[in-house]
Formats: structure tokens, sequence, C-alpha cells
């Protein structure tokens, strides 16, 4: 596997607009991470992008580029992380989200979370509690249950369905995503691309990261509802 190789495949999803973008008006960002697993000549990186989608749902979304899988770019968005207690509707009739920030009782990826948090915890993470949606409510989980969304290596392949044994190469959630550039322009994912080239994780260099959902939100569904 050569580096050029790995970002020509994802230079080519880009392209086909089937590669994440952080400041996607179908979906608003809480948190990501790339998952990279290699063995020999067998090379597979997997994002974990989690927000909400244009239905308003809580997904983690999985996007996949390598040489062990047929199926490429985003394959499946996981909408059951977080389900009400009793199965109660999200919104009314009116499309009124009915949810308290300030009593928050759920499952979360079926671990029941109950609490009570005030308005300045979601002020110091930088969100208003004002028409709160789904959106404030996985940021503000995000905050406190990061890793509670992710999925374990066993279940992430398994979802992926990839069979092949591969091992965990490389793992990371802050990184500098692209922007405007091509991934193959970015400096994180050519020295990721020659990490895995070279099997030395050494090569890797975040940069500057610029994950952090609060560098996205000109294109949240709010945002765009003031348009």
């Amino acid at each position: 596997m050569k580096a050029n190789e790995i970002l020509q495949i994802l230079d080519d999803f880009a392209e086909d607009y089937n590669f994440p973008v952080l400041d996607n008006y179908n979906f608003d960002l809480a948190q990501g991470r790339i998952s990279v697993f290699r063995e020999t000549d067998n090379w597979l990186i997997v994002f974990e992008i989690v927000g909400v989608n244009k239905n308003q749902d809580i997904s983690n979304d999985l996007y996949v580029y390598g040489n062990v899988t047929e199926e490429q770019g985003i394959i499946i968005g996981l909408d059951n992380i977080v389900t009400l207690e009793n199965e109660e509707d999200w919104f009314d009739d009116e499309d009124n989200f009915l949810v308290n920030p300030f009593h928050l009782k759920m499952f979360v990826n079926r671990e029941l979370i109950n609490l009570n948090p005030k308005e300045e915890e979601y002020a110091q993470i930088g969100l208003q509690t004002q028409s709160f949606n789904p959106t404030k409510l996985v940021r503000f989980f995000s905050s406190k249950y990061k890793e509670k969304f992710w999925l374990a290596t066993p279940d992430l392949l398994n979802e992926i369905g990839v069979n092949t044994h591969l091992n965990l190469f490389y793992q990371i959630d802050e990184w500098e995503h692209t922007d405007e550039e091509k991934p193959s322009e970015n400096k994180f994912f050519q020295s990721l691309a020659k990490a895995i080239e070279l099997n030395d994780t050494s090569l890797v260099h975040s940069h500057t990261p610029n994950t952090h959902w609060s560098n996205w939100t000109w294109s949240d569904f709010e945002n765009q509802d003031e348009d």
C-alpha cells in the first residue's frame, strides 16, 4: 500500500461528496473519531461522525475506506444510541422538541442517564438552552459521555462487515480535518497515509485540531432556519 494510492482513494470519494464534511447542511456535528486498521498489505480507515441527521435523529455515521471492503464511503447511520426511557416521542404534533434541558432521563448506549443540569453547565460549553433541540442535547452529552458514543472495535468491524483479521493501528478523535482542500492536500491526511504505508504511527501529525463541533456551526439546522 502506497501513501499516494490511499490519498487518491480519499480524494476520489471526496470529489463524489462521499467523505466526511463537518459543516454539513444535512448533519449537525457533535464529535468525530478516526480508527485505522492495518495488517500486512490490508488497510482500513473508519470515520465515526456523531451528531444529528436531517431526520433529527442522533446518529453515528460510519464512513469507510480501504482495500478490505467492497462498500466504501458512508455505509450506515446508527441512530439508536440515545433513546428515551419509556419510548416516548421526541416531538409533539407541532414538531416541538419535548426534552426538558434541565431534566434529562434517557438511555445513552443502553445506560440510563439521569441528570438535572443547570443553565451554567450548558453555557460553559457554549450552548444555550433556549429552543432546545437534538443537536444541543447530543453536544451536551458529548461533553460528558464522549466515550459512550463510540463503537467498540469488534462492533465497528461487524457493522462494516469486515471479516479479515485486522489490528487497530491508530485512533484519534481530534485532528485537522479538510475544509476546502482535498484530503491529499491536507497535512494530517498526508501524514496518516504515510504512516499506514510505513507502519509507523509516529509519522502522524494532527497539526492544529479543528474537529470540535464549535468550529462548524454555521451550517447547523437552526442557523439554516434563520436564513
